[in-house]
């Protein structure tokens, strides 16, 4: 099967679709909708249990054979140097590179079950987009199953603490968690000195494909605040949204974080937008969506461009 390259964007508009309630007009990477079950919850991982709460152990084998369903955790285990063990991922699974070789076992319609039971794995890392239905088959067959993916910013470093101690990577995860904890507290150290906290706004998605963004308690709003920004959609219910263009306007941030899915001519010709002081100023700033839209590694990555950023509008101000 041919891997595309999906962003968090699809898949919020796939489960909008689902729940009725998707803007008319489809956006260009939009995936069809999953059929209607139940996801893995959004809840904590905390200390020998998964994001189920299932209690989860070392799996013992001669050789590990991994499937990976997040691209999020895809990018750990290759952190983790497993990446010749993974057997099976997702179609959203496009980093590294090397990912190219890997038999992709599911995209947005949902994940082939049988051919995941085929490739024999080890262990099946679920991410939240993994159903329940397909993860009850899966232990039916004997498949040892961890839900291992990340919901909030800090269930990053648990999810990395998880993975380590399921393939036996303890050493390698705890440095891991370790690099993102020192570039953590160096940006954290950085915006506390700034005499000027910017209002922030993400832009996932403009125009017709709808307004998407991030919203209070998301991991993306985390790193925008620890990188000294004061996201103004943390007034929001939802930690992903379709958030009103009048709204927007008149919360008219300091600064614009875009995803460079999206071209610059479509972000100043997208109604509303020339509005923004942020865009007459030219205060806006893209960054790879991948960097920021996966609890992964490479998170690293987007607080310090979302930093520099805020650093650069400091300096223009």
């Amino acid at each position: 099967m041919k891997k595309l390259c999906f962003g968090l964007l699809a898949v919020l508009m796939a489960a909008a679709l689902l729940a009725g309630c998707a803007p008319q007009n489809a956006q260009r990477e939009q995936a069809p909708a999953p059929a209607a079950a139940t996801p893995v919850p959004k809840d904590l991982i905390e200390e020998d249990t998964d994001a189920m709460g299932e209690k989860v152990a070392p799996v013992e084998a001669a050789e590990l054979r991994i499937v990976s369903t997040a691209p999020s955790t895809t990018e750990i285990l290759f952190a983790l140097g497993l990446g010749d063990s993974i057997v099976g991922i997702d179609i959203s699974s496009t980093y590294p590179p090397e990912t190219a070789n890997i038999e992709v076992v599911g995209d947005f319609n949902g994940f082939d079950i049988e051919k995941v039971i085929g490739l024999e794995p080890t262990v099946v890392f679920a991410g939240n987009g993994l159903q329940h239905e397909d993860i009850a088959r899966l232990k039916e067959a004997g498949v040892t199953v961890v839900a291992s993916e990340a919901t909030y910013y800090d269930d990053i470093a648990k999810s990395i603490t998880l993975i380590g101690s399921v393939v036996g990577k303890e050493e390698e995860a705890e440095a891991l968690c370790e690099q993102i904890e020192q570039v953590e507290t160096a940006v954290k150290e950085k915006a506390a000195a700034f005499e000027y906290k910017p209002s922030i706004y993400y832009v996932m998605g403009i125009g017709e494909y709808g307004n998407w963004t991030s919203g209070k308690g998301s991991f993306i709003n985390s790193v925008l605040e620890m990188a000294g920004g004061v996201c103004v959609t943390d007034d929001t219910e939802s930690e992903w949204l379709e958030y009103p263009l009048e709204d927007l306007v008149t919360a008219d941030p300091d600064v614009l974080i875009v995803s460079k899915n999206i071209a610059e001519d479509d972000l100043l010709a997208a109604v509303g937008y020339s509005e923004l002081t942020a865009i007459k100023d030219r205060h806006y700033y893209f960054i790879i969506p991948d960097i920021i839209e996966r609890p992964g590694p490479r998170i690293i990555e987007a607080l310090q461009t979302v930093q520099q950023a805020i650093e650069k509008y400091l300096a223009e101000k």
